[in-house]
């Protein structure tokens, strides 16, 4: 019994619970409890996205100071390195598309449709008044970790420390003693929406070759940050899952942000460049929407008697899209917002088409933006296994604020 008690108490177990209790009895209770249930989740949700920006800010600030004045050719490299995955993600879907799609697509346009009048619906929401957004403390973070570095400045070093010591204590005593609360509501509304059961209606050949492209696309580069050995490779994938869990029930990949930090850091082993490459690549870089919208557009391209466009063509539409990605924010149905310009002006969709896309893309969030998470956590291997000789040792943060960072991670991983 002691040894039952203290797996509960692990919180993977509990968000795994979570996930099994929503979608095994969301349909059993009334509506008027899924709404409350998913306002209480709506509401630590809305809280955790005012308090991300000072958050990212801080992590920012003081993991540029760790890396002295190499942290100035880092954030270029980093950009780089996003700006390639990305187009890796799209040329993948592309080329794997244009082979398989005309074998599996049969038919024609799905009829999908997603009413969110009879949906589980939030009962009170926190005013939207946040007017410093995740990009503006990603900014402001990096503006001033530069500044404190050209000013070498004791009192803005010291309090970048102090900062992060108490994001870390916010995150520790305000966000993860309520995760399982956080993701219950969440799985509730999955379950009673019946958004995976409806997304198979005439779509299940795509919507099957896109979860295994994911799942295979995103294990590859986990294989490749450990080196191709398979006993790391696992380990690393395992240290990940809650933070996948929480993107699926959540759909939002900045909102899984406290939890894919805490993996990074035990997968890298290396707390400043955790702090620092996490924040950075959690809006601009989603593997799951890159692969997902490229592949759907052609779906939809090839259902509407369309051809799939040359790769002429697509190239543009890759350099448009990873630009334009810049932009996205890792909130639900953020992703695909400031893409459908771009698949329209330069894969051809039609306004029917484009609309289509975006039911579909709200219909397979969940799965994306999962798939969002575990690709942030692979491109961070990847990332500080490509740096790590150049990086060398860089500096760590006072005693208490390891210890403080410590304590989070041991929540997060029992």
């Amino acid at each position: 019994m002691t040894f039952s008690l203290s797996i509960l108490k692990k919180l993977p177990v509990q968000l795994v619970l979570c996930l099994l209790i929503g979608l095994s009895f969301g349909n059993a209770i009334s509506l008027n409890s899924a709404n409350i249930l998913y306002t209480i989740s709506c509401f630590i949700k809305d809280i955790l996205m005012y308090a991300l920006p000072f958050i990212i800010f801080t992590y920012l600030w003081a993991a540029i100071i760790s890396f002295g004045n190499r942290g100035k050719i880092l954030i270029g490299i980093t950009v780089c390195l996003l700006i390639l995955a990305n187009a890796c993600a799209l040329l993948t879907a592309y080329g794997l598309g244009s082979l398989i799609l005309p074998t599996i697509i049969k038919g024609s346009i799905p009829h999908i449709t997603y009413d969110a009048t009879v949906h589980v619906t939030s009962l009170w929401n926190i005013p939207d008044w946040q007017f410093i957004k995740p990009p503006h403390g990603m900014i402001s973070g990096i503006l001033l970790g530069f500044i404190t570095l050209a000013t070498q400045s004791p009192w803005l070093t010291k309090n970048s420390q102090t900062c992060r010591i108490f994001a870390t204590n916010c995150l520790k005593k305000g966000f993860i003693p309520v995760l399982p609360l956080y993701v219950l509501g969440f799985v509730i509304k999955l379950s009673r929406d019946g958004q995976l059961t409806n997304l198979m209606h005439g779509y299940a050949n795509a919507f099957i070759f896109i979860c295994i492209l994911m799942t295979v696309y995103i294990t590859f580069w986990y294989f490749v940050g450990n080196a191709f050995n398979i006993k790391n490779t696992i380990a690393s994938i395992r240290e990940m899952l809650p933070a996948g869990i929480t993107g699926f029930t959540t759909m939002s990949s900045s909102a899984s942000m406290p939890v894919t930090l805490a993996a990074t850091e035990k997968n890298i082993n290396d707390r400043p460049f955790a702090n620092f490459i996490v924040p950075a690549s959690v809006n601009p870089h989603m593997v799951g929407d890159g692969l997902c919208i490229t592949v759907t557009a052609l779906a939809l391209l090839l259902m509407a008697g369309k051809s799939i466009p040359p790769l002429s063509i697509f190239l543009i539409y890759t350099v448009n899209y990873c630009l334009v990605k810049f932009s996205a924010a890792g909130v639900p149905g953020g992703g695909v917002i400031v893409i459908l310009p771009v698949v329209r002006d330069y894969l051809g969709l039609d306004e029917a088409s484009t609309a289509l896309l975006q039911t579909i893309y709200l219909l397979q969030d969940p799965i994306m933006s999962s798939a969002n998470v575990m690709g942030n956590g692979a491109f961070a291997i990847v990332t500080h296994r490509l740096l790590k000789p150049w990086l060398g040792k860089h500096d760590e943060p006072e005693n208490e604020c390891v210890n403080q960072i410590d304590h989070v991670k041991k929540e997060i991983v029992g």
